[in-house]
């Protein structure tokens, strides 16, 4: 039991070691957000030279990953160099999907800004709708449809007069009068979705709605903080999307700019 005992703590010791050496090895490496073959070859090496298991690999390549984001950030400007090396760092390190997606997603809506003050947007492929011929896929943004709806009804004006004893038993009242009722309204959401940004179209793909907005027909955009409202010719009423993560509000007024252009 002892031994066992002795054996676990060598063995938590020697991953720890090895974590760090991992860690020493990536933050030298990427000192130049810029990962050679031979860098490659020898991170690779030492990832399978200390016992690691996958979640402590996992483990500093989350670190790893997110000193690089940041370096790659520092300057305003997010190279395609940057991008590989980035890639090179998940592919060694095997982090998830979703963890992968939440350190990026702030460095893609920086790369997105840069391309777009040079007057460029690199297409999406994939964008989650089917695109039309010479249709070009530019962002997808997770919102949520919000339309003003009545929640409740009121009823206001009414009164119920003044009552007088005329003798014992017998009362009048008069003043009285019926209140009518009034809508109560507020801005609710509908739907939740995401919002697709194409080089021909705006579309929102819902849980409940699904709405699609030529760009041709847009007459104009009202961008806030946290929402984009959007005026289109075929719309009874203008569409507004709030989002679910606010960091992307001038990246998408900017694309849907991009786009009417």
């Amino acid at each position: 039991m002892f031994q066992q005992l002795v054996n676990s703590v060598k063995d938590a010791l020697r991953r720890s070691q090895g974590k760090e050496a991992l860690r020493d090895l990536f933050k030298t490496s990427i000192a130049d957000m810029v990962l050679t073959p031979t860098e490659i070859q020898l991170l690779r090496a030492e990832v399978s030279a200390h016992g690691l298991t996958v979640e402590d690999v996992r483990e500093v390549g989350t670190s790893i990953l997110k000193d690089a984001v940041s370096t790659a950030k520092s300057d305003g400007l997010v190279t395609d160099a940057e991008l590989k090396t980035i890639d090179d760092i998940v592919a060694l390190t095997q982090i998830t999907s979703p963890t992968v997606g939440e350190i990026l997603s702030t460095l893609m809506i920086q790369r997105k800004m840069y391309e777009l003050s040079q007057g460029i947007i690199a297409p999406i492929a994939n964008i989650g709708v089917q695109l039309r011929a010479g249709e070009v896929g530019y962002w997808s943004e997770p919102v949520g449809l919000y339309e003003e709806k009545v929640i409740r009804r009121d009823t206001v004006g009414g009164s119920r007069g003044v009552s007088f004893r005329i003798m014992r038993g017998v009362s009048y009242r008069f003043g009285a009068s019926r209140g009518h009722s009034v809508p109560v309204t507020a801005t609710v959401e509908v739907a939740r979705g995401d919002l697709v940004i194409t080089s021909e179209r705006i579309v929102f793909k819902g849980d409940r709605r699904t709405a699609i907005i030529a760009v041709d027909d847009i007459i104009g955009v009202d961008p806030y903080t946290n929402a984009i409202t959007i005026h289109a010719e075929k719309l009874k009423l203008p569409m507004q999307f709030r989002y679910i993560n606010t960091d992307a509000a001038e990246l998408v007024a900017q694309i849907v700019a991009y786009a009417m252009r």
